[in-house]
């Protein structure tokens, strides 16, 4: 709201006036606090990973929005979300993504509607597995279906890996469904010993867009 005054001085009139400054909705007003749970937070690339921000909230008022960036080029948004962690090209095992959630708080105040944000973020490593480690894998056409043949090698420096498996799950997209799954047992790998396996599958490569590998290990002393 504006007010002007007028005022005549020695037959010259001169106006002058002042304009009131609207509030800030903001002042006084706490940011919201961001956090999120990652599941898994280790594996072997390609891999799928779920993000929940469901310990987030809201200091004043409500959330109203979130948004990911997983640090690959790729957005999202949602409380609960699902993203897939790709290969490097360039054939890195291990990779690093700056996983950032930004949630907006939404209030009301005697200033209007105050929209507040705060951040928070992740550097999550993916591309490797401990104890049992997939160094190399490759998929290929067979005449059932398809073979996963790939080598793993027991990273622990003093433990033996006595029983593991090598677990596939086959991934059609969009919307990442599950078709299909498949593993493999390994005995008896000393620590630093890499050791060769083969997955098959009935599942034709027509059948499935990517796969994911995971490994569980029982260790014990050499």
């Amino acid at each position: 709201m504006k007010r002007w005054w007028a005022v005549v001085m020695g037959g010259t009139l001169f106006l002058s006036g002042c304009t009131r400054v609207a509030p800030d909705p903001c002042r006084g007003v706490a940011p919201p606090v961001a956090t999120f749970r990652v599941s898994p937070e280790e594996g072997e690339l390609p891999l799928l990973v779920t993000f929940d921000a469901g310990d987030s909230f809201a200091s004043e008022g409500q959330i109203v929005g979130y948004q990911w960036e997983f640090g690959d080029g790729v957005t999202g948004t949602g409380p609960v979300v699902q993203h897939v962690f790709d290969r490097d090209p360039d054939g890195l095992e291990e990779q690093e993504f700056p996983v950032t959630l930004t949630v907006t708080q939404e209030s009301a105040t005697e200033g209007g509607v105050c929209r507040r944000t705060s951040p928070a973020m992740r550097v999550l490593r993916y591309g490797k597995s401990y104890p049992l480690d997939v160094v190399r894998w490759e998929l290929g056409p067979e005449y059932y279906g398809s073979l996963i043949e790939g080598v793993v090698r027991n990273a622990s420096a003093d433990q033996r890996v006595t029983h593991a498996e090598v677990y596939a799950r086959f991934y059609r997209e969009p919307g990442h469904v599950l078709v299909g799954e498949a593993h493999r047992e390994l005995w008896d790998i000393r620590p630093g010993e890499e050791r060769s396996f083969m997955i098959p599958t009935y599942l034709w490569p027509w059948q499935f867009d990517w796969v994911e590998l995971r490994t569980e290990a029982f260790t014990a002393q050499p």
